[in-house]
């Protein structure tokens, strides 16, 4: 399997989020592997600058400051991987030109398996209708799914709601109003797909504004 430039950065901390893609912008610019970044740089930069005053304004601030600041990390962290995804594709999996970009590299692994049940983590999200996710990081998972469904869920995971996720925090929306929802995550990797065998988190009931 051919290294790449890693298209998550969920994994990384709140406080080296920002040094992280500052890096990437400054390997980036004027880099002649990547004339045309996509998203440009400027866009990137105007993400980072949003993240990090709305990290800095968390250190004295309230919950609407930090659900904000997640919203910030969202965006940027989305951003990123795009910018990871046009990374890889301009430089057909060179890794001396994706050695230049700046961003993380994956490693070459050994087959991943059936991965343990990850922790999620509900709050209330900025809006009506809307649910914030934390699911600690597993380095092997390839992506995460959540399920979600109304009180009471239905017996068979298959009637429940599923959203497939890349990164470990982010937003549910489109859910109803003023009423409780349980969820649980599970982390994917290709021999739980290839068998149809998760672990699931324990359910996580949280009510919906």
């Amino acid at each position: 399997m051919k290294q790449k430039a890693l298209t998550s950065s969920a994994h990384i901390v709140d406080n080296e989020l920002a040094n992280y893609a500052l890096n990437i912008m400054s390997n980036m610019t004027a880099n002649p592997f990547y004339a045309e970044p996509k998203p440009t740089l400027s866009a990137i930069q105007a993400l980072i600058t949003l993240y990090s005053a709305a990290l800095l304004k968390t250190l004295d601030g309230n919950k609407a400051d930090t659900a904000n600041k997640n919203a910030c990390r969202v965006h940027l962290v989305d951003a990123l991987s795009l910018l990871a995804n046009y990374v890889n594709l301009t430089s057909a999996n060179d890794l001396v030109q994706i050695q230049t970009s700046g961003f993380n590299i994956s490693q070459v692994h050994t087959p991943v398996g059936i991965l343990d049940a990850p922790i999620l983590q509900m709050s209330f999200g900025n809006n009506p209708g809307e649910v914030n996710y934390n699911i600690n990081s597993d380095p092997q998972a390839s992506d995460y799914t959540i399920l979600f469904s109304t009180v009471p869920a239905p017996v068979n995971d298959a009637e429940w709601r599923s959203k497939l996720v890349s990164s470990t925090k982010g937003i549910i929306t489109g859910l109803n109003h003023k009423t409780d929802y349980v969820f649980k995550a599970c982390a994917n990797s290709s021999e739980a797909n290839k068998r149809n065998v998760y672990n699931y988190s324990k359910p996580v009931e949280q009510y919906v504004t």
